[in-house]
């Protein structure tokens, strides 16, 4: 079992096994979104809207792999155990070390997401 730890953990594996998911369900639709798109031959602006799932998936699999959630970050809870079923309000001092590694994260995922939908654009450019 993992312990909390202001700012590094703040999630178990139960926790984490959820945020796999969420990042792998982002991932399945902006890959549902570029099908849609290339099948209905829209513009290919609107591949600059993989941006938001690209986001979910993107954030699940950075706090699943970091053992951190944001969520729980910005809600000043943590939940190490093994069943995902025990949330616990995270110390006053920890708090604040938690907020940031959440913006951290969240900047990562956005910046990641962001490239990720231009170059699907770019791509798409290509292939015309």
């Amino acid at each position: 079992m993992t312990e909390y730890q202001p700012g590094a953990c703040n999630i178990g594996h139960a926790e984490r096994r959820r945020r796999y998911l969420t990042g792998v369900a982002g991932f399945a639709a902006a890959a549902l979104l570029v099908a849609a798109v290339a099948t209905v031959h829209a513009d290919r602006a609107w591949l600059l809207a993989a941006v938001a799932p690209l986001f979910v998936g993107f954030l699940g699999v950075l706090q699943a792999r970091a053992r951190f959630c944001v969520g729980f970050a910005m809600a000043g809870v943590f939940d190490v155990s093994a069943s995902g079923e025990r949330r616990q309000p995270a110390p006053e001092a920890g708090q604040r070390a938690d907020r940031k590694r959440a913006i951290v994260l969240s900047v990562k995922a956005l910046a990641a997401a962001t490239v990720g939908a231009l170059a699907l654009y770019l791509a798409a450019g290509a292939l015309a």
